[in-house]
């Protein structure tokens, strides 16, 4: 059986999901039916990477 996680955000293309665990998930391809690859180990970890991801954009 497939862990369960909820989709929260997409980039416009990718996918990120959130299991029970707390890690974030990426999807591989703009599909819900491919592959999900760990991101961050968690939530706080994910939006501290995307901050930056902002912060060095200007």
């Amino acid at each position: 059986m497939k862990p369960i996680a909820l989709v929260f955000a997409s980039d416009g293309g990718h996918l990120f999901a959130i299991g029970a665990s707390g890690q974030v998930w990426k999807s591989t391809t703009a599909s819900w039916f491919d592959d999900f690859e760990v991101t961050a180990s968690s939530l706080q970890e994910f939006l501290e990477q995307l901050g930056r991801q902002i912060a060095n954009q200007t």
